[in-house]
């Protein structure tokens, strides 16, 4: 079976792909994973084939990150400009052939790729997005809802999708040779249903969900066998007690030297150690205070098994990484899905309620130490990396992958 894996965004929605043709391989399958260019070597790292991408409009995406409501509708005007050469590169690894088509919802035209090779695809998803419930509210819903409004709010998902259907309608005649419109992601997750990859124990499939829509459990991407820790972090965790990891992924903002104040200061009131990972920007410290490292990045599955809790964005990847690593976790968020993840972690009892609203050192020192002094959280935190480790979101996403080709063939 020939799979191509086509996604785009930040590095948490391309590990879960290289991920998964990982598992693909394993089980015997080819798979190429069509992502952004600058991610290639995570797909190298791990020896998987990899497809590169026109990433511009994620240039466009960091500059205008924090910015508000106004912001994201001039860069969805934007980047319709810079996304036709992603779509075309998207065309030119699916001339390579595929057998099924999985893509990630920000790609917008890989249903339309599998139709014009004519095989089946498969929309995989990192968080709820297409399927409504009345159990909870669209994660990319801004604020929090009354329980009578939850189906009502998964209308915002299709909205998404609005500014750019003329663009992909044209693409699809124009470089496709395809005819007529073609149904909207929702529609085709509504067919599908799509692969959920995050796990039960974080977030169960709702009741009123159709059969089969049950998430498989999160598509992890270990370290590369190759990478060891720098000398000076390994000596840092072997010199003191467990640290308080502080990392913002992707994250970019308009005051990364505000927020590292803010995070520095809230160390010094807890009178912890902590390791802080820079990642795109979202953290830029001056400079290296006693008992602070501070570092670009580490993988996650080697580092916060190491570390006393973590505090993050709310990233599913990161959330993912935690409970796996059993540490209790910290959720501030900064946009979209976040704040839905950050409230998740706290439903499951392994974090406090997620900091929103303005972040001060008060605050969140005050988190710290509530989550590293009420065993509750810990204990907890032990408990569902116990439960995850009996699952394999990859080996359970890459069977259903072959059940579906097996049924079309």
């Amino acid at each position: 079976m020939r799979t191509l894996l086509i996604t785009a965004g930040s590095r948490g929605d391309i590990q879960p792909f290289v991920a998964l043709a990982r598992g693909l391989a394993s089980a015997g399958h080819d798979a190429v994973v069509a992502g952004p260019r600058r991610f290639a070597s995570v797909a190298a790292d791990h020896d998987v084939p990899f497809a590169p991408l026109d990433d511009r409009w994620l240039d466009l995406q960091d500059e205008l990150a924090d910015k508000g409501a106004r912001a994201a509708f001039t860069a969805a005007r934007a980047a319709k400009s810079l996304l036709r050469p992603m779509f075309d590169d998207i065309a030119a690894a699916a001339e390579r052939g595929a057998d099924v088509v999985v893509y990630h919802p920000k790609t917008l035209v890989g249903p339309h790729v599998a139709d014009k090779l004519g095989v089946p695809s498969v929309l995989a998803s990192l968080i709820p997005l297409y399927l409504p419930t009345a159990e909870f509210p669209s994660p990319v819903f801004p604020v929090r809802l009354p329980r009578a409004l939850n189906r009502a709010s998964w209308r915002l998902a299709g909205a998404v999708e609005t500014p750019f259907r003329g663009l992909v309608r044209a693409w699809r005649s124009e470089s496709l040779g395809l005819p007529g419109r073609s149904p909207s992601l929702a529609r085709r997750a509504a067919d599908g249903p799509p692969l959920h990859a995050w796990s039960r124990h974080l977030l169960p499939a709702p009741a009123d969900w159709p059969p089969g829509a049950a998430p498989t459990g999160f598509w992890s991407l270990p370290a590369p066998a190759t990478w060891t820790p720098p000398d000076r972090l390994a000596r840092f965790l072997k010199d003191g007690d467990p640290p308080v990891y502080v990392g913002f992924g992707s994250m970019v903002n308009r005051d990364p030297e505000d927020l590292t104040r803010t995070v520095l200061g809230a160390i010094r009131r807890t009178g912890r150690r902590a390791v802080l990972a820079t990642g795109w920007g979202g953290l830029r410290p001056g400079d290296e205070p006693d008992g602070v490292l501070v570092l670009r990045e580490a993988p996650h599955d080697w580092l916060l098994p190491r570390t006393a809790l973590a505090v993050h964005h709310g990233g599913i990847g990161t959330v993912a990484a935690a409970m796996a690593a059993g540490v209790p976790q910290i959720v501030r968020p900064f946009l979209g899905d976040q704040t839905f993840w950050g409230w998740r972690v706290h439903g499951i009892g392994v974090g406090p309620a997620p900091l929103t609203g303005r972040l001060t050192p008060d605050r969140l020192a005050g988190a710290i130490d509530r989550a590293k002094s009420e065993p509750g959280y810990a204990e907890r935190a032990r408990a569902v990396a116990a439960k995850l480790s009996a699952e394999d979101g990859v080996a359970a996403a890459a069977a259903a992958i072959e059940r579906l080709t097996q049924r079309v063939g």
